[in-house]
């Protein structure tokens, strides 16, 4: 019998260190959709414990986002342009020092799709 510690092999390769899947959650930590150091501070928690995390829903256009939220300097995060890579590749070595797979919410309008998605490949590749 499976239990949920045990390691899943997907089909394309990849290996996740149990069972437990944390879900893409909102956490409205960014800061004008920066990572804040909050950001990286739940996910550090929660990679203690999950095998894989979906990074919560993540804007890649200018009018997608950030939604707004109980607090003026409390929204969800962004990468519609460059200057928000460092935070989110900071983000990404936070949950992958301690082995856990990530994947990322990516929230992407119709009409940007091709660009958005170009772009995004181009950023996952540097983050590897």
């Amino acid at each position: 019998m499976k239990t949920l510690q045990d390691s899943i092999i997907f089909r394309h390769g990849a290996k996740i260190k149990g069972r437990i899947v944390q879900p893409p959650m909102l956490t409205n930590s960014g800061n004008d959709g920066y990572v804040t150091q909050d950001t990286l501070d739940y996910y550090a928690a929660r990679s203690q414990s999950a095998g894989m995390i979906i990074v919560e829903y993540t804007t890649v256009s200018e009018n997608g986002g950030p939604s707004r939220s109980w607090a003026r300097d409390r929204e969800q995060l962004t990468i519609y342009d460059d200057k928000f890579k460092p935070g989110m590749a900071k983000l990404a070595i936070v949950i992958k020092k301690m082995g856990i797979k990530l994947y990322y919410n990516w929230s992407i309008p119709v009409e940007k799709l091709i660009i958005s998605l170009n772009w995004v490949s181009r950023f996952m590749h540097q983050v590897r």
